[in-house]
C-alpha cells in the first residue's frame, strides 16, 4: 500500500483542504470520524481527524480515500499538487498499463519512466501525456529534467527584456505563450522593484533590498509556479 509521499501514490495530504471541505459541508469531527469508521471498518476517533486537519499527523492513502468518502469528495480534493509522474497517474485513476497505452509506450517503458520520474517521449507521446495525465507544469518540467535550463531563462527574463523569453520558456513549460507573457511581465516588474529598492540611501536598507533581490532570483522557478497558479486554474494547453 503506498504511503504518504510515495512517488507512485497520492500526492501529500493537504490539511487545509480537508478542513475546508468539512467546514463547507457543515460536518462535525464526530460525524466525519463515524463515516470514516464505517468506510474502513476500523474505529477512527474524532481526535484523529482533528490531527489530520491540524497537520499533526498524515493519513495514508487508504485513510485519505476513506476521508474523501466521508466528505463526499474525490481524494484529489484532499491532497496537494502532484510532483511525480506516478502521482499524476494515481490522481488520474489509471493503471500503469492504461497509461502506457494512452501515451504510446510499452508498459515496461512507462514503468521505467515512472520509477525514475524521467520523461523522454516523442512530441506526439508528450502531447498524449499532457492530455492523459494533465501534470502540473512544475511536475512536467522536473520529469523532463529541464528545471535548470528554465531557471537560467527566467533569471535572464526578469533581469533583461522579458518579451524575448516568452517563446523559449513556452517550449520548456507546457504553457501557452498567452499565459507565459503576462506571468513573465509580472515577475520582471517584481524584480525591478526589488532592484530599485537596492538603491536606497541607507546602506542597511540597500543591503536588505539586495538580499531580497538575490533570494528572488534564487527561487525564480517557484515564483513562476506561484504566478501561474494565480493566473489560471488550467495552467497548461496540452501541447509539448
Amino acid at each position: 500500500m503506498p504511503s504518504p509521499g510515495d512517488p507512485s501514490g497520492l500526492p501529500p495530504f493537504a490539511p487545509a483542504r480537508a478542513a475546508g471541505v468539512r467546514a463547507a459541508l457543515g460536518l462535525t469531527l464526530d460525524q466525519v470520524a463515524a463515516a470514516v469508521t464505517a468506510y474502513r471498518g476500523e474505529p477512527t476517533h474524532p481526535s484523529v481527524v482533528h490531527a489530520w486537519e491540524a497537520g499533526l499527523s498524515a493519513p495514508d492513502d487508504t485513510q485519505v480515500r476513506a476521508l474523501a468518502a466521508a466528505l463526499w469528495c474525490s481524494p484529489v480534493d484532499l491532497v496537494a499538487e502532484a510532483t511525480t509522474l506516478g502521482q499524476c497517474r494515481t490522481v488520474a485513476g489509471l493503471s500503469p498499463g492504461e497509461t502506457a497505452t494512452a501515451v504510446g509506450l510499452t508498459q515496461a517503458r512507462w514503468e521505467s519512466a515512472e520509477r525514475r520520474n524521467r520523461w523522454q517521449g516523442s512530441p506526439a507521446q508528450t502531447s498524449a501525456l499532457l492530455r492523459t495525465l494533465r501534470p502540473p507544469p512544475a511536475c512536467f518540467v522536473a520529469a523532463c529534467g529541464t528545471t535548470g535550463r528554465l531557471r537560467i531563462l527566467l533569471r535572464e527574463a526578469v533581469t533583461g527584456w522579458w518579451p524575448n523569453y516568452t517563446s523559449p520558456i513556452s517550449r520548456i513549460v507546457p504553457l501557452a505563450p498567452a499565459v507565459v507573457g503576462p506571468v513573465l511581465e509580472r515577475l520582471h516588474l517584481a524584480y525591478q522593484q526589488l532592484e530599485g529598492a537596492a538603491g536606497a540611501s541607507s546602506p542597511r536598507a540597500a543591503a536588505a533590498a539586495e538580499a531580497r533581490a538575490a533570494d528572488f532570483l534564487e527561487r525564480i522557478d517557484l515564483h513562476l509556479w506561484e504566478a501561474v497558479r494565480a493566473a489560471t486554474a488550467h495552467p497548461y494547453d496540452g501541447s509539448p
